[in-house]
């Protein structure tokens, strides 16, 4: 059963090209070098809201214990970093999603 931590994100448009390149360095390259996850899922939702650009970053897990270790261990540095940032200039909301 594989785990899928799903994060939608709506940007500002004025830093999109700031907040993806962010996103790659400092969130994705994070991940892989930790291999703190078994596979990353990074899409631009098709269709843009009036609010902004959507993006996708999906996140995938093999066991509930390898997500627990991310969201405890990393994920609050990772959050930190991207409200230093981009602080007013996002919205996220995150879900779990549970492979069938």
């Amino acid at each position: 059963m594989r785990i899928i931590y799903n994060t939608s994100f709506i940007i500002d448009e004025d830093i999109e090209t700031a907040w993806i390149g962010f996103i790659r360095k400092n969130y994705i390259s994070v991940l892989q070098t930790n291999r703190l996850c078994e596979d990353i899922i990074f899409t631009k939702v098709s269709i843009d809201q009036p609010e902004g650009k959507t993006y996708s970053l999906q996140l995938v897990f093999n066991s509930e214990e390898q997500q627990n270790h991310f969201l405890d261990e990393w994920l609050p540095d990772i959050e930190k970093k991207i409200i230093q940032i981009f602080s007013n200039r996002y919205l996220c909301f995150s879900s779990i999603l549970t492979e069938i």
